[in-house]
């Protein structure tokens, strides 16, 4: 059988379009590539649970955002459950569009300077809806925070920059979402947060 040239184009271009989405399903399927934990997790990092755990979460998150507040009961749960196979890990994300996210991270920030991160972190989601500058010096008082040590750590710029860096690192793997989580450094696709305790448990239960 012989082709016009016309044939002959057409089957080359049907070919090569072929293997581009052949190549593109392969990319798409092939397993992501885990981020280093110690890229995920720095020093300045506040985490809880056992640090030798052999599954750990990290989450990037923004406490102005709703959906975090929804999945933050679900992390506390998970830490609680598995105090020595999971290490839980917090780094901030603030939003452009949540005005108060920013006021908020400092909040916590300086109360984790004093210790108390994880506390401010579940005090900060329990009062979403009422944020505003008033309410953080509040939030620190009922902690029982050094109130001078407080109010000069939401005011130093190396409090910001450590957000920021947050901010920038997380912009750099293509986080545009909160909260965004990643099981022993892949990131997760998920819908509703008991798909992130069937991620957890699966895969500490496979580390067993």
């Amino acid at each position: 059988m012989k082709f016009t040239s016309e044939t002959k184009l057409f089957i080359g271009i049907f070919a090569f379009t072929a293997i581009i989405i052949a190549l593109a399903m392969f990319i798409m399927t092939k397993p992501a590539k885990p981020i280093a934990k110690e890229s995920l997790i720095l020093p300045t990092t506040y985490t809880k649970g056992s640090k030798n755990a052999p599954v750990w979460l990290v989450e990037f998150s923004d406490f102005q955002c709703p959906a975090c507040k929804a999945f933050s009961g679900i992390v506390a749960d998970l830490a609680k459950k598995y105090p020595e196979k999971l290490l839980i890990a917090y780094r901030y994300f603030p939003l452009d569009i949540h005005l108060q996210s920013i006021p908020s991270a400092l909040t916590a920030e300086s109360a984790g300077k004093q210790e108390k991160f994880w506390e401010m972190e579940q005090l900060l989601f329990a009062n979403q809806e009422s944020f505003a500058p008033s309410l953080y010096p509040e939030l620190a008082t009922q902690l029982g925070l050094d109130m001078d040590a407080f109010t000069a750590s939401v005011n130093d710029p190396s409090t910001k920059q450590l957000i920021t860096n947050d901010t920038n690192y997380g912009n750099s793997i293509g986080i545009n979402a909160t909260p965004t989580f990643f099981l022993n450094g892949v990131k997760l696709n998920l819908l509703t947060p008991s798909d992130l305790v069937n991620e957890v448990e699966k895969t500490i239960t496979n580390s067993q």
